[in-house]
């Protein structure tokens, strides 16, 4: 039968059409983004939202962390200097540290310049006075610069250097950084967040360049680590893994498809249902959300082992008659199988994490254009195809299937995992996803070190409808920590309120200045009693005079100063609260969690790390939750399609025993399951149940004959491609590719040896 040429170019030209639309809006929509917390749950806790948002756009994310080694430690030094000069000068940089203080290069903030008689408890008492005086004088024996002598001209306590020191977030020691191995170590502050990854781009461009522009840095090997630095490598590296590994699955699929059908037509109408599906995929995605992850672009590779099923089964049957009649005889099965992957991955888009539903997102849209193209666009293509003919017509009952072996692999498989895994089946912790070799990890925490960067891990978390009502909150607490440090349940804290006091303390200490004229006498006063001019404090008494007409200090007055990002990781405003982010070094946990149990404020102590774990069990659970319905209902479509409650029970325990196998090998590699292998596992989940659904069909056996050579393409093509992307160094695509290698493998033998088996009467 000859298929009439104008239908199929109408087909072809809506097809075509497709095709241009999605890629219209590729071209318009798309946008890319390497973020890994667009894989954290969406739904938390308002606690756990602000602590995903200091990871996300935090000033500790923006931290881009330098490490120079190879050469002597005075030629390290000497470049280190010279990279924290250049830096300091480039506008993509908030902040460039590296150990060494100079009170020459020491720049006082807006507004602590305005504000520092308002920032702290100040004594004006006479005696006071006099000390201070002493001490600056002191000071000017050991050697003064002419920055020394402006700075005690106008605060002659040096309030300015002490509230500056308390804000350090790391140990200033007035030595260049190094760790015990000789490295040199900068760090370098963004003004840009982590998931801003063009400025990022920049940033460490600029880096770069700076550093092979300077004398002696042939020599000298440069190392960046930091959330932006890895998220930039994380760019790269997705697109060179996902080229790399595309060019050699489509070159071993291509060998392998020659090798099974012999036909390079067949290869070229493979690409169809591919390609299409990835275009329509990712133009869902695009359209769906405002922009799409790296990750979700790398898992186009999945798409490819589940969308060359579709047409491999076409191909298969189309060797024994034309392929407009070839897909209407496995069609049934075929939709089957597509409607329940699809059920799957629809159930990723309510799982609570946007990359997750963006992957569920894709995957469905993706598959179900895979599945439409081989159904009405690949038959026009092979219309000629009649090389042999299907005269066998009586069409055999279906043979009873076995049952007992599936149940028997089921529970071997379980019972071995669970002997296995002792502490646990799950990997809940967030350094599983991450996307970041360990060792460039490891070497991030040995550079940080160096520089003495505290510990995140635990943060006081304190809420109040109102700003001022958190301040007043806040200064209560300091005095409830100070006591907590005195009693050795921590080393120090940081809180908002080094920088910003309450409305009501800040009128209190305008209030403690002393008049101009009483000002006046008692600095007269003690400048008699040392060799300072009358005049050398002119600057302090008008700053005095002018702090208690101050308006109230605010938010706002850090915006666009040194100071923004501070205060950002101290206090935010979410869901129409205030919040304030204590950060505490050497907490002893369990005793001060008891101690912030009674206090009256509502505080809490929140360890990050516990916390991450408790987010990502509750994220997974809810997942596991929602996967668990969407197989319910899939179950229900098999016993609607089928009717043959004994033929849905032998499929349900094929998948489960194929998922049991699988589960049970991947957790001997990789120690335990990710969200990530959950994910794989639906796959694996869609494989098999086609692989059982295609087997334990009722045919001719000319059809078993084209079915077994279409399953066997299937599985190979899978396993083989899913192979290759295991060997990836991105552990997300590592854990994809093995997961659903294994369960190819797995799926394809238990389906194959329950059919079998079956027609030997075991059962």
């Amino acid at each position: 039968m000859t298929i009439p040429g104008g239908k199929m170019a109408r087909v072809t030209a809506l097809w075509v059409l497709l095709s241009l639309a999605s890629l219209t809006i590729l071209v318009f929509r798309l946008q890319l983004t390497f973020d890994l917390s667009a894989f954290f749950p969406s739904e938390t806790s308002l606690t756990q939202e602000i602590l995903l948002e200091q990871l996300r756009s935090g000033p500790g994310s923006r931290l881009i962390v330098i490490g120079l080694t190879g050469n002597s430690p005075a030629q390290l030094a000497e470049i280190s200097d010279q990279m924290k000069e250049s830096l300091a000068t480039e506008p993509a940089f908030l902040n460039v540290l590296n150990g060494e203080y100079a009170l020459e290069n020491v720049v006082i903030p807006e507004p602590v310049k305005s504000y520092y008689l308002l920032l702290d408890d100040i004594d004006y008492s006479q005696a006071a006075l006099e000390e201070a005086l002493q001490q600056r004088h002191r000071d000017l024996t050991i050697g003064g610069s002419s920055v020394l002598l402006d700075l005690m001209a106008r605060d002659p306590f040096l309030q300015t250097l002490k509230i500056l020191e308390r804000l350090a977030p790391v140990n200033i020691t007035g030595d260049i950084w190094f760790t015990e191995d000789g490295s040199a170590v900068l760090l370098a502050e963004t003004r840009a967040p982590a998931i801003d990854i063009g400025a990022q781009q920049q940033a460490i461009a600029t880096i770069r360049q700076i550093f092979n522009n300077l004398p002696g840095s042939v020599s000298v090997q440069l190392e960046l680590t930091g959330v932006g630095a890895f998220s930039v490598e994380l760019q790269n590296t997705i697109r060179a893994e996902a080229q790399k590994r595309t060019i050699l699955a489509i070159a071993a699929l291509l060998v392998v498809l020659l090798l099974i059908y012999r036909k390079f037509q067949f290869l070229l109408l493979a690409v169809l249902p591919i390609g299409m599906g990835f275009l329509v995929g990712m133009a869902t995605v695009a359209l769906l959300f405002t922009s799409v992850h790296g990750i979700t672009l790398a898992f186009g590779f999945t798409l490819m082992g589940v969308a060359i099923d579709y047409p491999l089964h076409l191909f298969s049957h189309a060797r024994q008659q034309p392929g407009h009649l070839a897909i209407k005889l496995i069609w049934p099965t075929l939709r089957i199988g597509v409607a329940s992957t699809t059920i799957a991955y629809l159930a990723l888009a309510f799982s609570g994490s946007e990359g997750l539903a963006q992957l569920g997102a894709f995957t469905a849209s993706g598959v179900v254009t895979a599945a439409l193209v081989t159904r009405y666009w690949l038959p026009h293509f092979m219309a000629a195809q009649n090389s042999a003919t299907n005269t066998a017509s009586a069409r055999p009952g279906r043979p009873p299937l076995a049952i007992l072996p599936a149940l028997l692999t089921l529970l071997v498989a379980l019972s071995g995992a669970q002997f296995l895994l002792k502490d646990g089946l799950w990997e809940d912790s967030l350094a599983s996803l991450s996307p970041v070799p360990e060792q460039r990890l490891l070497r991030d925490g040995q550079l940080r070190s160096a520089a003495g960067t505290p510990d995140m891990r635990y943060q006081l978390v304190l809420r109040s409808n109102s700003l001022e009502g958190l301040l007043l909150d806040n200064e209560s607490v300091d005095l409830l920590l100070q006591q907590a440090v005195d009693d050795d349940l921590l080393e120090s804290w940081q809180s908002v309120s080094l920088i910003l006091p309450s409305q009501n303390i800040q009128k209190q200490r305008q209030q403690a200045i002393p008049s101009n004229e009483e000002l006046h006498i008692r600095i007269q006063e003690a400048i008699s009693k040392s060799p300072f001019r009358e005049d050398a404090f002119d600057a302090f008494e008008t700053n005095a005079a002018l702090a208690t007409l101050l308006l109230p200090l605010s938010p706002a007055q850090f915006e666009a100063t040194p100071l923004d990002s501070w205060l950002d990781s101290h206090l935010v405003n979410v869901a129409d609260q205030w919040v304030s982010l204590i950060s505490i070094s050497q907490p002893k946990p369990a005793e001060l969690a008891s101690r912030v149990e009674t206090w009256e404020q509502q505080i809490e102590l929140v360890d990050l790390q516990q916390s991450t774990l408790d987010l990502m069990r509750d994220y997974r659970r809810a997942a596991i939750g929602t996967i668990s319905f969407a197989a319910l209902l899939i179950i229900a479509l098999l016993l609607f399609e089928q009717k043959e409650p004994r033929r849905v029970l032998w499929l349900v325990l094929t998948v489960a025993a194929s998922l049991s196998v699988t589960v049970f090998v991947v957790t001997i590699v990789h120690t335990g399951l990710t969200i990530i292998h959950l994910v794989a596992l639906l796959l694996v989940m869609g494989l098999g149940l086609d692989y059982a659904l295609f087997v334990s069909r009722r045919e001719t056996e000319v059809e078993q004959k084209a079915t077994r050579h279409a399953v066997v393409a299937c599985a190979i093509t899978t396993t083989m491609t899913f192979g290759i992307l295991a060997g990836s160094s991105i552990p997300m695509l590592k854990y994809i590719g093995l997961t659903i290698a294994t369960g190819s493998a797995a799926s394809f033998i238990l389906a194959f040896a329950g059919s079998r088996l079956s027609k030997k009467g075991i059962n």
